[in-house]
């Protein structure tokens, strides 16, 4: 552990992850306050599991080695599953602008499949990468989906998503490829900072899409 931060192991780590996990939250509680609109209850349950995710990140990074190690294990397993569970939903979100009925509750199937499948490979590989394998395919599931959204729709809301999508992807890259920018601000830190921007314009994509 650090000397000059005895509290908290990776400060900055913990700190973005943490910010990350309260505009998520605040993101995810306007886009769910918007009534009557399954989309917007998909989207921002999105945002809550980004939240989550950050949460218990920011937990593992700051924390981790002044707990035990079960606790972190159990921890950093959670973080895991809940930036698996986030890739699922964004993959869904699009899929409500074309299909319906049944079809929505086969996509809701394939959505818990897909967890279960990551849970069990998530009790062997626990490393970051192994779920960065897994929600990369999604995201791009995603971002092809928003773009036909607006190609089809024309909605400039469908646009802004795309947008923040891929300024996502981009922040996993750096992450991917170890981008850092100084000893004390890493390419985890720095992969949280371009995943704001992100995630902001994801929300404003959402915020301007109509309720259905």
């Amino acid at each position: 552990m650090s000397d000059k931060h005895p509290h908290i192991y990776e400060p900055t780590t913990a700190i973005t992850d943490y910010i990350i996990c309260i505009l998520s939250f605040i993101f995810g509680w306007i886009t769910l306050s918007i009534q009557d609109s399954h989309f917007h209850q998909l989207w921002g349950t999105s945002f809550i599991l980004i939240g989550i995710g950050a949460l218990f990140g920011g937990t593992s990074h700051g924390f981790g080695p002044k707990i035990s190690e079960l606790s972190n294990a159990i921890i950093w397993r959670l973080t895991l599953i809940f930036v698996a569970s986030t890739a699922i939903v964004l993959a869904m979100s699009p899929t409500l602008f074309f299909i319906s009925g049944r079809g929505v509750n086969i996509i809701y199937g394939i959505g818990s499949l897909l967890l279960i499948t990551f849970y069990n490979k998530s009790r062997t590989q626990t490393s970051f990468g192994s779920v960065v394998t897994f929600y990369l395919p999604l995201m791009m599931i995603s971002l092809i989906g928003f773009i036909l959204v607006f190609v089809f729709f024309g909605l400039t809301g469908a646009l802004f998503i795309a947008i923040g999508l891929v300024v996502s992807l981009v922040a996993s890259w750096v992450q991917v490829a170890k981008i850092s920018l100084h000893k004390h601000f890493n390419y985890n830190d720095l992969f949280h900072v371009i995943q704001l921007l992100g995630i902001y314009l994801m929300y404003r994509g959402g915020i301007e899409i109509r309720p259905f």
